[in-house]
């Protein structure tokens, strides 16, 4: 009856190891499209520590409205559009470079407890909520101008810039 009973507890304690070990994850920001109203939401892994994931610090999927808000995979082809990549900088902040917006780098900072994407909008340090992308129609959509939109860290007010693409 005791080893049974101890084989219990140390399972307990396994399932107890792995769900603390588990990631939440704090959206940061969007980007929208004129096509429909699904998104690419990105959001940033914390540990239960509120501690970024080193491993795996963003996750980029689609919210699907269109389908009752489903989540959805970003897939392979999809990625050469709405991709990224991410890097750990020794000053202890990630940056984070979107495929779909290359000239403009992005800090993923946490300020009090809360993870934030920082990005420069008309010359502004703001914290970054939503990138529109307007594209025209095709087999092949061609971006034309895209707006980021977001809070001014100094203000508090919002921020938006129309880039048009070349």
């Amino acid at each position: 009856m005791k080893k049974s009973y101890y084989i219990v507890i140390v399972g307990l304690l396994f399932i107890a190891s792995l769900v603390s070990a588990q990631t939440v994850n704090k959206n940061i920001f969007r980007i929208e499209r004129n096509k429909n109203a699904n998104v690419v939401m990105y959001d940033v892994r914390l540990d239960n520590n509120g501690n970024i994931d080193k491993i795996n610090p963003i996750d980029a999927y689609w919210l699907l409205y269109t389908k009752q808000g489903q989540r959805e995979e970003i897939t392979v082809f999809e990625k050469k559009a709405y991709g990224f990549k991410v890097t750990y900088n020794d000053n202890g902040y990630y940056t984070l470079v979107l495929k779909a917006v290359p000239d403009r780098v992005i800090k993923v900072v946490t300020v009090k407890g809360e993870p934030k994407a920082e990005i420069k909008i008309n010359n502004k340090e703001t914290y970054l909520s939503t990138v529109y992308v307007f594209a025209n129609d095709g087999l092949i959509p061609k971006v034309l101008y895209y707006i980021l939109t977001g809070t001014d860290i100094e203000t508090g007010m919002r921020v938006s810039e129309k880039i048009t693409v070349k």
